[in-house]
């Protein structure tokens, strides 16, 4: 299977691909919910503070683990690719460098008058999944803290809040 992005080949080349694509849309996707969510904080302290004026502590725990669990969204195939991106990148070089030994025949002799220029291209595919790595490893980081701050943040809010009496 050859590729239009010259020295990826094969399957590697289709995994790089649709592990960079569920990225780079996982990436964007948190991107956009906590930009939601930074736009609707002060609705989201009143919904808070009624819910802990209402119902309770224990109601605004489960409110908090939901939105807990939306936050999460997308972490463990972001943890993944961290991992997996780096790996298929090296796969797809050992393929390439295996392609470009076989090509040199049983004396490893380079023909005469060739380009060297398209060796290196088998480092792509490492370069690729590094980059892939690196923009899941960005965005985890990211959301965890972001997570983490905010779920931190009601809490602090549900200890501060006195019921009215």
């Amino acid at each position: 299977m050859k590729t239009l992005i010259p020295g990826i080949n094969g399957p590697v080349a289709l995994l790089l691909l649709l592990l960079s694509i569920a990225v780079v849309t996982v990436a964007l996707d948190r991107g956009r919910y906590w930009w939601q969510w930074w736009r609707t904080r002060a609705s989201r302290r009143q919904q808070w503070e009624r819910l802990l004026a209402d119902q309770g502590m224990p109601a605004a725990g489960r409110k908090l683990e939901d939105w807990d669990l939306e936050m999460r969204f997308g972490e463990p195939l972001l943890q993944a690719a961290v991992v997996l991106a780096p790996l298929l990148g090296l796969v797809g070089t050992v393929l390439g460098l295996m392609q470009v030994l076989s090509s040199l025949g049983p004396q490893l002799l380079l023909p005469a008058g060739a380009n060297l220029a398209g060796f290196g291209q088998v480092l792509l595919s490492t370069a690729i999944g590094l980059v892939v790595s690196l923009i899941a490893s960005t965005s985890l980081v990211a959301n965890q803290w972001l997570r983490r701050s905010q779920c931190l943040r009601l809490q602090r809010l549900g200890r501060a809040w006195a019921p009215p009496t």
